[in-house]
């Protein structure tokens, strides 16, 4: 079993970004989203009309800035490679200390698989949750309709 990323987030967060769990990638590198094939930086700041710093920290400082939380609906997981229909067995990580520690309003999901966990575990019952097509590289065919997406989703904290 993998141990997914630690939480990011601090006192201020009040959007929440859901992936399902890191790639080999970002597990090897202990950075969200480093599989180069995935456009989470580039959809992310561009939706937020921001430019990309490129270093890791100083993304997360412009998250932090913007009250921008990540993690991942699964703590810790079993999966072939990196793809999200190949997870065997998994652990949903505990939400709760997080809702009662930062005054989230808002949860943004990437992804489908994280999408129905959300859904089927009732993960966040009392906020609003907005789905988006996953910033993976596999969706890259639909980039013009994943990027309107996330800028709705990110309009009100631009």
């Amino acid at each position: 079993m993998n141990l997914g990323l630690p939480l990011f987030y601090d006192e201020q967060t009040k959007v929440l970004i859901i992936g399902s769990a890191p790639s080999e990638q970002s597990l090897r590198a202990q950075q969200y989203y480093a599989n180069k094939g995935n456009q989470f930086w580039r959809v992310l700041f561009q939706a937020l009309d921001v430019p990309d710093p490129q270093e890791y920290h100083q993304r997360l400082s412009l998250l932090k800035a913007h009250q921008i939380g990540l993690w991942d609906v699964y703590e810790r997981f079993s999966r072939k490679g990196s793809i999200d229909h190949q997870f065997q067995e998994t652990t949903i990580n505990d939400f709760s200390q997080l809702l009662a520690h930062a005054p989230i309003k808002k949860i943004i999901i990437n992804g489908k698989k994280a999408s129905e966990e959300v859904q089927k575990h009732h993960l966040f019952p009392n906020l609003p949750i907005i789905h988006c097509l996953s910033t993976s590289g596999a969706n890259n065919g639909r980039s013009i309709e994943r990027m309107h997406q996330w800028q709705v989703a990110l309009a009100d904290i631009v």
